[in-house]
């Protein structure tokens, strides 16, 4: 093998591998398929005006395309002619998604294109898209011109069906009748001992009127996640321990909904919660942050504000610390 034929094959390899990789981040299994593949509807799909339906189709769909390129690049099908070209029109869209992106909400939080297996930012993923398409440039320059027969297109389209259907089977589209909303016999704390912040109207209000008054430790959840699980328990403790302990709301995403009774038996008690859809969830969220979400709040204020799984993560010790203001 020349010089040349080792270059072709280490470009083709590391294209297949970030497709590859993208693809499976995006149904990475943590804590579930539906979580990621669902954070990714949210965060990329509804935002450009898709209703939740149809980012649910089209989400599977991009993957599977995702997939498809990955193997694609690898095989002799009409690689210069379609697939490098497609790749090449890929990544353009992405690009300026991206950038549309980062021009409406700014160069922050995770962009999704790995999931939450590699946390990339819009501008990064950009970097990224940019290099692999200088990668694409070179090898069409390399590769010899086509010899493929015309079957071989009905062979790629094969490829591509068996990730969609494969796609559909591993992660199947949910009913919206498993939403539940559990708002049975709520009742507003009224912290009339203690004077707090002057009172005012949440970023939540809008969905969540209740935040507005008294104090209240608000979650953002999802029923599978391991995270959301560690810091409702540590919570929980700490619920136990303190004296006049705020009021724990949870709201949780319609993801494994049927893991919500685990997820309290877990936790140690029952709390009050309310579940919305997936794209209602990031509304009352924002986009840019990411669950668990917790905030510590005081008639509409917040005090203290927890997200993600990075430097914004939930710490008990720095909400046991918001819980001394007077």
């Amino acid at each position: 093998m020349n010089n040349k034929s080792i270059g072709i094959w280490v470009i083709r390899i590391v294209v297949s591998l970030l497709f590859l990789v993208s693809a499976y981040a995006k149904v990475y299994h943590e804590p579930s398929a539906y979580f990621s593949i669902t954070t990714f509807e949210a965060k990329q799909l509804v935002p450009l005006g898709f209703s939740s339906e149809i980012s649910s189709y089209l989400s599977r769909i991009l993957i599977a395309l995702e997939f498809s390129i990955g193997i694609l690049i690898l095989l002799p099908f009409y690689l210069k002619r379609i697939v490098i070209p497609l790749t090449v029109f890929v990544l353009a869209a992405f690009c300026m998604h991206l950038a549309i992106q980062i021009y409406l909400t700014g160069n922050s939080g995770n962009c999704g294109c790995f999931g939450t297996l590699l946390p990339m930012t819009p501008l990064e993923a950009i970097l990224k898209n940019i290099f692999a398409i200088g990668l694409l440039v070179i090898l069409n320059r390399l590769v010899s011109k086509d010899k493929s027969k015309q079957i071989e297109i009905f062979y790629g389209f094969l490829i591509y069906l068996f990730f969609v259907v494969g796609i559909m089977v591993l992660v199947p589209l949910k009913s919206s009748d498993n939403v539940t909303i559990d708002s049975n016999n709520y009742q507003i704390q009224e912290d009339s001992f203690l004077e707090g912040p002057k009172q005012m109207k949440s970023e939540f209000s809008q969905t969540l009127p209740f935040t507005d008054n008294g104090r209240l430790i608000l979650c953002f959840f999802a029923p599978g996640c391991d995270h959301c699980r560690a810091a409702v328990r540590s919570i929980d403790s700490l619920s136990k321990i303190v004296e006049n302990f705020p009021k724990v709301e949870i709201v949780f995403m319609d993801e494994e909904v049927d893991k919500i009774p685990e997820f309290f038996e877990y936790a140690g008690s029952q709390y009050h919660y309310i579940v919305l859809d997936i794209s209602t969830f990031y509304d009352v969220l924002t986009w840019e942050r990411d669950t668990p979400g917790i905030f510590y709040m005081w008639n509409g204020n917040i005090l203290k504000e927890f997200n993600g799984t990075n430097e914004s993560a939930f710490d008990p010790e720095l909400l046991l610390k918001s819980l001394e203001y007077k």
